[in-house]
């Protein structure tokens, strides 16, 4: 019997449609009593959310319908516009300080961080320009100089605003795939060993930013817990295995800060215990396995880059906020992908999944000729590429 193949990768995108109706439900719950103190509406940020998880949506068919191509041809003017994002909220006028940090830029109805912006046109011009052959020898050298100092050009404004861990994260995967294009491992250690200590002398510089890496070394000697993270370490003790029940978390309640946005994690401990976390991180762990399954099989080595570097967004994005909850990691601000309260980083996780949907798309186009039978076997990788390439 015949079966028609489905266009893109159905998994991922019943994944992602998971956590995001996960997400607005923990979205209520976590902000309902905040909402109805503030503005008198119990559902005022479920609706602002609900809204910008529809955007998202519209985001991802965006990304998923367009070729990928067109997104690397723009990618440098995408740049250029997120750098100035980013220059304009270190100098520009009216930018108001949140928390110490100047990282969103006020658009009315919608705040956007422009780092997340950055990071993702950074990932698509990387792998753009990471595969040219160079026209000699000597090139090599001076085209990774070249890279290296895009990527610097990118995270000096964003540890400016300061923004640490947007910047760690950002510097981390742009590194990553150029060392998977096979860039020598001396210069990139070399790049590293010179921006840890110039990282290390501001963060020291900045008192809150100085705080939370204090209080967290502290923390895992036992000394200190900070308030956040103490919140959050009972909330998820509340939760147990099967949790409170939805709706019927204590924490929200005054106690942890920003239980809606960068700790919604602890929220779904709490209500939902230990099996709706880890239900998450596995719902995770099927977006990241097969968004690297869709890089090794295309055929296109600037689209195998560019699947990773969106996979590794993603699951940066999940590991990292992961970690905060759980004290494994200082306090950085990075949002849970689809669960925590809308805004830029949603957006561009969305345009991440639509980019790979396009990729899968592009590689069924390539490879099928006919219906598949239910039977065959699945495709072999296709040759690597850099560090993978066969000799």
């Amino acid at each position: 019997m015949l079966q028609i193949e489905p266009k893109f990768d159905t998994t991922i995108l019943l994944a992602v449609v998971i956590l995001s109706v996960l997400g607005a439900v923990m979205v209520y719950s976590a902000s309902s009593f905040k909402a109805q103190e503030r503005f008198n509406n119990s559902q005022y940020y479920f609706q602002n959310h609900l809204l910008k998880v529809l955007a998202g949506f519209a985001v991802l068919i965006l990304g998923a319908k367009i070729n990928y191509k067109l997104w690397l041809k723009l990618s440098l003017t995408m740049l250029i516009l997120s750098f100035g994002a980013l220059i304009y909220l270190l100098v520009g006028p009216g930018v108001e300080a949140i928390r110490g940090s100047k990282r969103w830029l006020d658009l009315g109805p919608l705040q956007i961080q422009p780092s997340d912006f950055a990071r993702m046109s950074l990932i698509l011009l990387l792998s753009a320009r990471l595969v040219k052959a160079p026209s000699n020898p000597g090139d090599s050298l001076r085209d990774m100089i070249k890279n290296l100092g895009i990527v610097a050009i990118i995270a000096l404004p964003i540890l400016l605003q300061p923004d640490a861990g947007s910047m760690l994260l950002t510097v981390f995967i742009a590194v990553t795939l150029m060392f998977l294009a096979g860039a020598p491992v001396r210069y990139l250690f070399l790049f590293g060993a010179a921006a840890i200590p110039i990282l290390g002398i501001y963060i020291m510089r900045e008192d809150y930013q100085k705080d939370r890496i204090i209080n967290f070394l502290a923390s895992l000697r036992g000394e200190h817990i900070s308030w956040q993270t103490q919140q959050s370490l009972i909330a998820l003790g509340n939760g147990g295995f099967f949790g409170l029940g939805l709706g019927d978390g204590r924490q929200k309640y005054h106690f942890l800060p920003d239980p809606f946005t960068d700790f919604i994690y602890a929220i779904v401990g709490e209500e939902l215990g230990m099996w709706g976390t880890v239900g998450i991180l596995i719902l995770f762990a099927l977006i990241i396995l097969r968004g690297f399954r869709i890089a090794g099989l295309t055929t296109d080595a600037s689209a195998k880059l560019l699947a990773i570097g969106c996979v590794m967004n993603i699951a940066m994005y999940a590991f990292i906020n992961a970690g905060v909850v759980v004290n494994l990691l200082p306090t950085t601000g990075i949002p849970m992908p689809f669960l925590s309260y809308g805004g830029s980083a949603l957006f561009v996780n969305m345009f991440a999944i639509g980019i790979l949907l396009n990729i899968d798309l592009q590689n069924r186009r390539g490879s099928r000729l006919m219906p598949v039978r239910t039977f065959n076997r699945p495709a072999r990788p296709v040759r690597g590429y850099g560090r993978f390439a066969k000799r």
